[in-house]
């Protein structure tokens, strides 16, 4: 019984991460307009004060998992914020 439950629920998990997949695959696709709008405007990359607003809200909405929340996000703000400068060098 315990390895039948192990095994479901690590399906459960692979359907989540499927989702996650599909979800990141769209930030990066908002990430790269975003990336093309700030050139045009001539912006940097990196907005900290917005990163900040984002990381507390995070952290506000995910509650009890607040710390691994901000982890999460902050990596997927490396990752975003690493695109939109290869991005960048792309073009030049």
């Amino acid at each position: 019984m315990e390895r039948e439950e192990l095994s479901r629920l690590r399906g459960e998990l692979e359907r989540i991460d499927g989702r996650l997949l599909a979800l990141f695959a769209e930030r990066m696709e908002t990430v790269e307009r975003i990336a093309a709008v700030k050139e045009e405007l001539g912006l940097p990359v990196r907005d900290e004060a917005r990163e900040a607003l984002l990381l507390a809200r995070v952290r506000e909405e995910a509650g009890p998992l607040a710390d691994e929340a901000e982890a999460l996000f902050t990596e997927l703000l490396a990752v975003s914020r690493a695109r939109q400068e290869r991005l960048r060098r792309a073009k030049t």
